[in-house]
């Protein structure tokens, strides 16, 4: 008869389950032991927590920091870079100017005479220089047409403008004529000429003539300001003035870019009123 009666014996220390841990134990809730891994793995979290805790803290001090000075620093901004642009120019009321000619003979250029000398140098001292019109009495035209008549002034065609008597040349207004190029129209297209010669030209606000009649003027002008430096003539203000001398030397370097093609494009010309030096030495008149 065969004994089914199994001998229970104690179990071997290599039978015990691996770690030391059995299914008995976690379902009684006891507390299991870490393994070496575990401890390891702890180990290093620890190690990367004491890393990061200051670089975290730190960067929180940066941040705020910051932010401190920001709200510090924007109020003292100035309130010019937040405000709005200023509003645009009223449109102007005078006619405007062919858009390809880029130069007039308008006056605004033409009485300049602290325009600073060439190559930017200006001079500082308040003493007296002498120059062209060193010892001469200005004579006014006054700042309009009809000023200008009772003044005794005439309109001379080379100047564009009203001068007095002592400054004003029949001779330089022969020469600028003979070019043939002077003739004034009402409208920008110089359908409409001015009838009446030259005088007739003082008598309205503008008029147009040609690009090739501006580079006329502008030889004119520097042939007229030589004689007058030259010979010590009365001078008025527009040949005596550095802003429409460099006015000029400009269009002429800018004209020959164009050659004949620039002669013929429109330009406005504005009537204005200049002053003259009359010296106290009775000096030669141009005319």
């Amino acid at each position: 008869m065969i004994n089914t009666r199994r001998d229970t014996m104690p179990s071997k220390p290599d039978e015990q389950p691996f770690l030391q841990y059995t299914d008995d134990e976690a379902q009684c809730g006891q507390p299991r032991r870490a393994s070496s891994f575990e401890a390891a793995e702890s180990k290093s979290k620890r190690r990367w927590r004491r890393a990061v805790k200051p670089l975290v803290s730190h960067s929180l001090v940066f941040v705020l920091t910051s932010l401190l000075w920001i709200f510090l620093v924007l109020p003292q901004s100035p309130r010019e870079s937040c405000a709005k642009p200023p509003p645009p120019s009223p449109p102007s009321s005078s006619p405007p100017s062919h858009a390809a000619a880029g130069h007039s003979h308008a006056g605004g250029h033409a009485v300049d005479l602290k325009a600073p000398p060439p190559h930017g140098k200006s001079s500082s001292s308040s003493a007296a220089t002498h120059n062209a019109t060193s010892g001469a009495t200005f004579v006014s035209c006054g700042s309009s047409t009809a000023e200008a008549k009772a003044k005794g002034c005439r309109y001379d065609m080379l100047l564009n403008h009203w001068v007095a008597p002592a400054c004003s040349s029949r001779e330089w207004v022969d020469e600028y004529a003979d070019d043939d190029t002077w003739y004034g129209y009402r409208d920008e297209a110089r359908t409409q000429r001015i009838e009446g010669g030259p005088d007739a030209l003082g008598e309205v606000d503008h008029y147009y003539t040609s690009q090739r009649d501006h580079v006329n003027h502008c030889v004119q002008m520097w042939r007229r300001q030589y004689v007058a430096l030259f010979e010590g003539r009365n001078i008025d203000e527009y040949t005596a003035s550095w802003g429409h001398t460099e006015h000029c030397s400009q269009f002429l370097l800018d004209v020959t870019d164009r050659f004949k093609e620039y002669y013929d494009i429109p330009i406005l010309v504005e009537v204005g009123w200049i002053g003259c030096w009359v010296k106290e030495k009775p000096a030669p008149r141009l005319a």
